[in-house]
């Protein structure tokens, strides 16, 4: 049975509420607010991350994106517009393995600290949400993330854009199922969903729905978010 994770809120600097987690990863807020958080894991991404901005900056849309380090470290320009665009940067690890595969808990700690403090570095703002490659955890992962008070995100709505047989159109379709309280799991790579973006846009404001980053809606929790999650066994990186 899934067990539903308790929130614990605490302080954190700049005076905003935090989560932490019990090793369960979050998937979705229960809140009555009509909000929904759109996430884009692996970048920056040289091409499409300046497509993003452009298309979020005309329709005043604010997002996530979990960005691995080394991407970061490779156009820092670009992880520093993301900042100045009003986005959220989460930790995706330094080099994108699977952390569950990882035997070595040092390496486990490296990938994530080492991230955190490339990203700030960069930045100059501290990521306060991460997501595991591949949606894996192990207990190492979890020793970590409590060590630096980091939730882990995983999605209620997971449009599998990473896979060459999904396509626009399915893209499309499944971000516009989200409801209130949803994660909406996309990448910053794949062409099909920089084009599916205005659509989705659209068709989430259609029914209502504004859009938060993944720390304003954990900010909304009122107890406990949605269980559960979907998993991406099959999930690719750039």
């Amino acid at each position: 049975m899934i067990r539903y994770l308790r929130l614990l809120l605490l302080i954190a600097p700049l005076g905003m509420p935090s989560i932490t987690s019990a090793d369960t990863p979050i998937s979705a807020v229960a809140t009555v607010e009509p909000v929904v958080a759109l996430t884009f894991d692996d970048g920056p991404h040289p091409a499409n991350t300046p497509r993003l901005l452009e298309i979020f900056a005309r329709e005043g849309v604010r997002v996530t994106f979990f960005e691995v380090g080394n991407h970061v470290a490779k156009h820092p320009e670009l992880a520093r517009a993301l900042v100045a665009g009003g986005h959220e940067i989460g930790n995706h690890t330094q080099s994108h393995p699977n952390l569950s595969r990882l035997a070595d808990p040092a390496a486990v700690r490296a990938e994530i600290v080492d991230a955190q403090g490339l990203i700030t570095k960069t930045t100059g703002i501290a990521p306060r949400v991460f997501r595991a490659p591949f949606l894996a955890h192990s207990p190492a992962v979890w020793a970590v993330l409590a060590e630096l008070r980091l939730p882990s995100i995983t999605t209620e709505v997971a449009t599998k854009d990473w896979d060459a047989a999904t396509t626009r159109e399915q893209i499309l379709e499944t971000a516009a199922k989200a409801g209130p309280g949803d994660i909406v799991l996309m990448h910053t790579w794949p062409d099909k969903t920089v084009e599916a973006m205005p659509e989705i846009i659209s068709r989430l404001r259609a029914k209502g729905l504004r859009f938060v980053t993944v720390s304003e809606l954990l900010a909304l929790a009122p107890a406990a978010p949605k269980p559960g999650g979907a998993t991406e066994p099959g999930a690719r990186s750039p």
